[in-house]
């Protein structure tokens, strides 16, 4: 309501707006705002008639059968990790087509109870976590943040949770904090635990995986509630060592894989065929194939009109009926790996092609790296990177090292504590070839967030915001 009040205020200043829409039905006395249910029955209130649900129901159905399905539902933007956001036009038919593939590929049912905290202007969220559930007469829980979810997982006991890679390393990081943190016996017992589930993870029925359980696993599934069905990992790329320990403590995560532009689920693993490492078979009616250049193209009724007003990227991202996606990939056992993406493949100064995601993966592996972004050119010799360290690892480094300090930034600047990077990177670095190592990297002291806008609603780092916004510090990295 004050928003809305807001904008009203400076209504006649902006030529282009013709309605405030109010989520729920207020007081107001001006024309220039409506409610979304005086939007959506907005015939029905003019005609003066009793409001029912009956009324509305007939409404809204004689609403839709009028409706072309090949007509624009909706523009959603791309997120913009590697250029200029782009409107993806979207069909009734495209969104409804999806719906159907998810819910063909993997059940949902009206008992469900999902816990959204994603942007539902984002389409992973809204048609995974908005769309599914009520096409099914599933319920639908909001959570307030990403910050309050542990407390309201136990509140709402989700059945089915949508997610990205980050919630997850970060659940992860902060469990192996904790258990650090127990009593020695408590900390032996869990610890114990912890391997007998990786031992045993693909026999869930051994005795002893069973006792680990009993005595912590449990306990720590409570923590989401203890009703979760499955999560499903999309937005990113998520590892196969998280995924396999999550399972290893009895917490399936479907991982899953698509783009704005095919509505956007184009393959996710199954509860009955799942393998960890991969995004899984394509969703039923989605036809996937590789081409020459290792490129992953798709066809269904799921896959955009183009793109709006901008019929040259259209023309570059449909080609003969194919979605180019931009995706390096392969396709093994009817289970589709993502190995890359085209525009993070970059041709060094040296000549030689390498994978900053693969990079930034690679390293994104140490407890004491929260965030990391590469960089590399065919101008530029080497390998750089900037790193945002785990704040509560860094932390606890000082301590551990005798490193006094009142900031962050202290420790970030801290020469001991460079080092200590420098090692941890050589370590985790010794398995990729020469040519793709980290040669020199700096760290910061303050996080890449949604608000600095050097991330996406999904949590993905926006390469050319970053680049930009630290242009000095990276050319000081080859001068």
């Amino acid at each position: 309501k004050l928003m809305a009040e807001k904008v009203s205020a400076v209504f006649n200043e902006l030529p282009h707006l013709k309605k405030i829409i109010t989520f729920n039905k207020t007081d107001h006395t001006t024309e220039n705002i409506i409610s979304f249910e005086e939007l959506i029955y907005g015939e029905l209130l003019e005609e003066k008639t009793a409001y029912s649900d009956k009324l509305a129901d007939e409404y809204f159905l004689k609403r839709a059968k009028a409706q072309n399905t090949d007509e624009l539902l909706t523009i959603i933007y791309t997120s913009g990790t590697t250029g200029v956001p782009k409107g993806v036009c979207l069909t009734h038919r495209n969104v409804l087509a999806n719906v159907k593939q998810c819910t063909d590929s993997f059940p949902v049912v009206p008992q469900d109870r999902f816990l959204s905290f994603l942007p539902l202007a984002h389409t992973y969220e809204r048609t995974g976590g908005y769309y599914v559930p009520l096409s099914k007469g599933a319920k639908i829980y909001y959570a307030k943040n990403i910050d309050t979810l542990a407390a309201q997982m136990t509140e709402v006991k989700p059945t089915v949770v949508l997610a990205v890679p980050m919630l997850f390393t970060r659940i992860q990081s902060r469990l192996t904090k904790s258990v650090e943190q127990m009593p020695l016996l408590k900390r032996t017992i869990t610890k114990r635990a912890l391997k007998i589930g990786k031992a045993y993870r693909e026999n869930k029925t051994n005795a002893l995986w069973k006792l680990a359980d009993k005595k912590v696993f449990s306990v720590i599934r409570q923590r989401t509630g203890g009703e979760i069905k499955f999560f499903i990992s999309g937005g990113s790329a998520l590892s196969k060592e998280t995924a396999e320990f999550f399972d290893s403590i009895g917490i399936l995560i479907l991982q899953g894989y698509g783009m704005t532009e095919a509505s956007p689920v184009i393959s996710v693993n199954r509860l009955d065929n799942n393998e960890f490492g991969t995004v899984g078979p394509p969703l039923e009616n989605v036809t996937v194939k590789i081409a020459d250049d290792g490129e992953i193209l798709v066809q269904g009724e799921n896959v955009m009109q183009g793109y709006f007003k901008n019929e040259k990227e259209t023309s570059e991202m449909i080609i003969d009926g194919w979605l180019h996606t931009g995706d390096i990939g392969r396709i093994e056992n009817g289970m589709l790996k993502i190995t890359d993406r085209k525009k993070t493949l970059i041709k060094t100064a040296g000549g030689k092609y390498i994978s900053l995601t693969h990079i930034e993966e690679n390293l994104e592996r140490s407890e004491y790296i929260s965030q990391v972004i590469s960089f590399a050119s065919d101008h530029r010799d080497f390998v750089t990177a900037i790193i945002v360290p785990d704040t509560d690892m860094l932390e606890a480094l000082a301590k551990k090292l005798d490193i006094k300090f009142e900031t962050l930034s202290e420790l970030t600047d801290n020469d001991i504590v460079h080092n200590f990077f420098e090692s941890e990177i050589d370590v985790l670095q010794k398995q990729i070839a020469k040519y793709e190592r980290v040669r020199k990297f700096a760290l910061l002291d303050t996080p890449f967030t949604i608000e600095s806008g050097e991330l996406t609603p999904t949590l993905k780092l926006k390469r050319k915001v970053i680049e930009e916004k630290h242009k000095d510090l990276i050319g000081s990295f080859y001068n």
